[in-house]
């Protein structure tokens, strides 16, 4: 069994490689990264380190080969037409490498959430390659609230949002 971690270097993917490295051997690992340079690390800790861009289909689908099982972390791009068209490389990727079970980082509520549509499409997808899967519906990270244009935030200790008099609940990676 290999396990692909898509986003390997990022702070998701990262943590998730550390949590996998303490539960079995890094050969069992493969890190998906659009950045070979800054995967040293990983490569250093004897993890199978493979280039790939949700915008370049062909390095998606030698990433995935002889994996298994795919932790899918949805792109951060902010662009959303172009999301749902990463989102959709992967999939077909995985499916036509013949993974076995996918687990994708949706969104909280997504069915309810008209700023999960980019989610929700990509869980239809994977529905639609018939792909066992994993739809991992966390809330919003802290970043989105708290970032370089909010640092009023940090300084308030207060979140202003649009949510009147409601809460914002937030998840850190």
């Amino acid at each position: 069994m290999k396990i692909v971690v898509t986003g390997a270097t990022g702070k998701l993917g990262s943590l998730v490689i550390q949590h996998l490295l303490k539960r079995m051997p890094p050969s069992h690992i493969i890190a998906f990264v659009r950045n070979l340079d800054k995967a040293t690390d990983l490569m250093k800790n004897g993890i199978d380190v493979r280039k790939g861009d949700y915008n370049e289909p062909e390095t998606i689908r030698n990433a995935l080969q002889d994996a298994t099982k795919l932790l899918f972390i949805s792109s951060p791009d902010s662009d959303d037409a172009l999301r749902v068209v990463q989102h959709a490389n992967v999939i077909k990727a995985a499916r036509d490498a013949g993974i076995e079970h996918i687990a994708y980082t949706s969104f909280a509520f997504a069915e309810n959430n008209p700023f999960a549509v980019v989610h929700m499409a990509a869980e239809y997808a994977i529905r639609a390659a018939k792909i066992p899967y994993t739809f991992l519906r966390n809330g919003g990270y802290s970043e989105f609230f708290i970032n370089p244009l909010l640092q009023a935030n940090v300084k308030s200790g207060k979140i202003m949002t649009n949510s009147n008099n409601g809460k914002v609940n937030s998840v850190r990676p």
